[in-house]
């Protein structure tokens, strides 16, 4: 596993729309999570829960929804799409300024552009422990 700093990374270009898809969070927390969004600048959010887990990103980028996942991943997630860098960072540091749990974090990359929900949300919790124990991890 590798990590790149936000501000190195060319986010642009893998998906036109610019939107930030809202994973796992309950009603009262998807409308703060919105909120957050419209502070920075981001109107365009897709919410999106365990039973779409089987959804491709690129799907949900496209409104290409199924609801169709039975064993889907329930952790909490935020995962930006065409969004620039200072946005993003403008987003979590509204986070901590509003006290709230970091949720897992990512960006659309080449790469997460063909996952399913499921294997993107797979793969974050493994790099959180992978982080919180200080060892390396390979992307399955």
């Amino acid at each position: 596993m590798t990590f790149t700093k936000i501000n190195d990374i060319n986010n642009e270009n893998i998906h036109n729309r610019a939107c930030v898809m809202v994973v796992n969070f309950n009603k009262k927390e998807g409308a703060l999570i919105k909120n957050i969004c419209g502070f920075i600048g981001v109107r365009d959010c897709i919410f999106l829960d365990k039973s779409n887990g089987n959804t491709l990103i690129k799907d949900a980028l496209e409104n290409n929804i199924y609801s169709d996942c039975e064993d889907g991943i329930s952790n909490k997630a935020v995962v930006f799409n065409n969004i620039p860098n200072v946005k993003i960072n403008s987003f979590l540091e509204s986070l901590k300024k509003m006290r709230i749990n970091r949720p897992l974090t990512a960006m659309v990359t080449e790469t997460t552009l063909d996952w399913t929900l499921n294997k993107l949300l797979y793969n974050l919790v493994e790099e959180r422990k992978a982080l919180s124990l200080g060892k390396e991890l390979s992307h399955k």
